[in-house]
């Protein structure tokens, strides 16, 4: 195993070369820059100012010069400063990683927990009036936008009901509370839950009813084992595998599902810093985030593989 995890570190660092190379060169093709996103009708600046900062910053190198000095700054442990607050971008990611986290967490452990359980009813009760219902309810949670059920959810919840804030982490000039920030959390949580939760039903819907078909659960039932054991037991644990890669495909479609929830809620995760980077052409910030949703990507990929031999004796790595 450890032997494993080493080679597929290894495989990592070419491919997030690869990923940091591709994302450079989209950001330096977007229109503008940092300088010029700040310049307004309002607040113009001289053209001759734009091009001693432009030195300044080392926009005026060429591309490959600019990454190849980002990339030597990165291996001394510097992720650079923001074009436009100057505050050290490992600073400023570190602060918005656990709001991220809080969000991802809790909506992955609303989804899994939902969706297994309700994936597994429907398979035991396959062709009934519930399977039929969660059916079209899972195809209907896979088909919703999340944009969409995100500013549903505020209009019904918030303005309509004034049940639930509609943005931010907490209440403006108020203490910290984790009931308060609880509060917060259950919209854009549920936003991200939802669409999650219809996923693994489906899938772990279809992973029972192919294992339990399987010639060793007849066997087992036709032993005397009790029903709850052979599906417990014997079903789930087979079933696990397949369900388990869903997940782990599934934590980057979440994190990019983040991105617009935590835009839509003003949650001040990694998510909103990312639209604000991208809007305000702030080409460091983009880069740092970049490389941080790439090592989860690659992470949550090898924690996958790692899982299978937990939930599979039979699979063992070299």
């Amino acid at each position: 195993m450890t032997k494993y995890v080493l080679r597929r570190l290894l495989v990592s660092i070419p491919l997030l070369l690869g990923i940091t190379i591709i994302i450079f060169i989209l950001a330096d093709a977007m229109p503008g820059d940092a300088l010029t996103a700040m310049v307004t009708d309002e607040a113009p600046i001289a053209g001759e100012v734009l091009a001693e900062r432009r030195s300044q910053l080392g926009l005026d190198k060429s591309l490959p010069v600019r990454y190849l000095i980002w990339v030597g700054q990165l291996l001394r442990g510097n992720m650079g400063y923001s074009f436009i607050t100057s505050v050290p971008i490992a600073e400023t990611v570190l602060r918005r990683i656990p709001p991220t986290l809080e969000l991802m967490g809790v909506s992955l452990l609303i989804s899994i927990i939902i969706g297994l359980v309700l994936g597994i009813l429907s398979a035991l009760k396959q062709y009934s009036v519930f399977d039929y219902l969660l059916t079209v309810l899972g195809f209907i949670g896979l088909s919703i936008p999340v944009f969409f059920l995100g500013m549903t959810l505020i209009y019904i919840f918030s303005l309509r009901l004034d049940w639930l804030p509609t943005s931010g982490m907490g209440t403006a000039a108020a203490d910290f509370s984790l009931a308060d920030n609880l509060r917060h959390l259950i919209l854009p949580a549920l936003s991200l839950a939802i669409l999650r939760t219809a996923v693994f039903m489906r899938y772990t819907r279809a992973s029972v009813l192919d294992v339990l078909g399987s010639d060793y659960l007849r066997t087992a039932r036709a032993k005397g084992i009790k029903e709850r054991l052979v599906v417990g037991r014997h079903a789930l644990r087979n079933a696990m595998i397949p369900i388990i890669t869903i997940i782990g495909l599934n934590l980057p479609v979440l994190f990019g599902g983040a991105v617009i929830i935590e835009t839509i809620f003003q949650w001040p995760g990694i998510g909103l810093l990312y639209i604000t980077a991208v809007n305000q052409r702030d080409h460091p910030m983009i880069m740092g985030l970049a490389l941080v949703s790439s090592i989860v990507v690659l992470a949550s990929n090898l924690l996958t593989d790692i899982t299978y031999a937990f939930a599979d004796p039979r699979i063992r790595y070299e």
